[in-house]
């Protein structure tokens, strides 16, 4: 969904909006400032959105620019916003804007020297941008043989952090020492590649025997470097200054750039912290979803819009937390809720945002604890689904009809009517008395409709056997259980209550 200040924002751009004329002789003051401070309110709503949408949110605002001088004032000022910005991922925005707009030519940036410096950042930035694959450099170890990192051989490995670094910086010294503490003490399972950006051997050697140990403590580190920068690494890894940090994912994705050890510190947590084990079904989240549901006239597609409303907001703005929270609680309370719109919606939320989903569900406590119940209750679901055929079993029971009520052996499949109603219920349990009374009702007053009640405490004593089939057939988990089925024996619905259509 488009942001609102994106629609805003292209109102305020078009040349009716600012006048023609205004723009034919270039921005005046006051215009530029009242648009720069929209652009501002802009980005901090950006902010929080995925890559894709700020690049395509960018796009929109740009081609909303009718004026020429216009659209490159907002490209220009769009661009500088993301080269500028400190929060990780900006670059792959810029990048974008530039190629698409400036390198394009469908934008000018009118100061050649502004436009070598775009291009420039561009260039040193594109093939190692956030999400990308790493880009494979053959580098030489202190010992002088080849090392290859990231070629199609190198995938499915640790965890890998490069860090690149110049003997003479003085903060590469710090942010040395400071990686060095982290990963000695933390003993993550990734693998360090400390890359030396210079061309001095005797240099190098010191600093790597001073600052890390060479083979020596646990902190095991790989030694590298490129003095005549055969491998390109400058331009591929955006190394014109140093130091210069990324965090490489076993797949060969590029997870972290631009670090420092305390942003790396924050992301390994993130990785390797124990995953945290969530309790289901509280008494809080029951009340909560008492009140979503409470008033509405619900069906099932009420049920699944609450699911997809979890799923919206939580999933689409990357919060796996909360979506399994809530989702985990949605599914403990729908299963102690009785109806065909809770049953149904339930059978939903399991299809789609649990059994489906085993890249979200992946700890031993989400096998227990949610996949593992929601697998028993879609294994309930799944019995004398609607559009199934109910097996020719004879059951003992009761058929009511509007000439009254018969015992017999009945079979399940042909009651004999166009209407069909199969009624488990059980013995002394109130609702099912009254459901007993609505179904009297119910064919006294519709002649094209029949009620087959089966006791099940009954059959459980006098027929074990078909007992058993019962349940491999029917949900009857929670009686009262009725279903409503057509002429030749097909389910049309189930946990209906027929006291709801009186």
């Amino acid at each position: 969904m488009r942001l609102l200040l994106s629609y805003v924002l292209a109102f305020l751009l078009t040349a009716s909006a600012f006048g023609v004329q205004t723009y034919a002789q270039g921005l005046d003051s006051l215009k530029r400032q009242t648009l720069s401070q929209k652009l501002d309110e802009y980005f901090t709503a950006l902010r929080s959105e995925p890559l894709p949408v700020q690049e395509e949110e960018c796009d929109f605002l740009i081609e909303s620019a009718s004026d020429s001088l216009v659209r490159q004032y907002v490209a220009e000022t769009i661009f500088n916003h993301f080269v500028d910005s400190k929060v990780m991922g900006a670059e792959n925005v810029a990048v974008h804007v530039f190629d698409k707009w400036f390198l394009s030519g469908m934008v000018k940036i009118q100061d050649r020297d502004d436009f070598v410096a775009a291009k420039l950042f561009a260039d040193f930035n594109r093939e190692s941008l956030l999400g990308r694959k790493a880009p494979a450099i053959v580098m030489e170890d202190i010992h002088g043989g080849p090392v290859t990192l990231f070629d199609d051989a190198d995938n499915g490995r640790a965890f890998r952090i490069l860090f690149f670094y110049d003997t003479s910086c003085a903060k590469c010294r710090v942010e040395t020492i400071m990686l060095r503490n982290l990963l000695s003490v933390k003993e993550y399972p990734v693998e360090i590649y400390a890359i030396y950006a210079g061309d001095d051997r005797q240099a190098w050697m010191e600093y790597a025997a001073e600052s890390f140990g060479l083979g020596t403590g646990s902190l095991k580190v790989m030694h590298l470097w490129d003095p005549e920068l055969k491998s390109d690494f400058q331009r591929l890894y955006g190394v014109v200054q140093t130091p210069r940090m990324f965090l490489v994912g076993p797949d060969g994705t590029i997870i972290g750039r631009g670090l420092d050890t305390r942003a790396l510190e924050q992301l390994l947590e993130g990785l390797f912290a124990k995953p945290k084990e969530f309790e289901y079904g509280g008494e809080e989240a029951m009340k909560m979803f008492d009140s979503v549901f409470a008033g509405k006239d619900l069906t099932s597609n009420t049920v699944r819009g609450v699911s997809d409303y979890v799923a919206h907001k939580t999933l689409e703005k990357g919060d796996t937390l909360m979506f399994r929270q809530l989702a985990g609680d949605l599914l403990y309370y729908l299963a102690l809720q009785q109806g065909e719109a809770f049953k149904e919606g339930m059978d939903y939320h399991i299809d789609t945002y649990i059994l489906s989903r085993n890249d979200i569900w992946t700890t031993s406590d989400d096998s227990l604890k949610v996949v593992g119940f929601a697998g028993i209750m879609d294994d309930l679901l799944s019995k004398s689904a609607p559009g199934t055929r109910l097996p020719a079993l004879k059951v003992n029971s009761e058929r009511l009809t509007s000439k009254g009520e018969k015992p017999g052996r009945y079979n399940l499949r042909k009651v004999g009517a166009k209407k069909n109603y199969i009624f488990f219920y059980t013995e002394g349990c109130e609702v099912c008395a009254a459901e007993k009374d609505a179904a009297r009702k119910l064919v006294s007053s519709d002649r094209n409709a029949r009620v087959l009640m089966v006791n099940v405490d009954r059959i459980m004593r006098d027929d074990p056997a078909l007992a058993s089939r019962l349940l491999d057939t029917f949900d009857l988990s929670s009686l009262p259980y009725i279903i409503e089925t057509d002429s030749k024996g097909y389910v049309i619905r189930r946990y209906l209550s027929l006291l709801s259509d009186e």
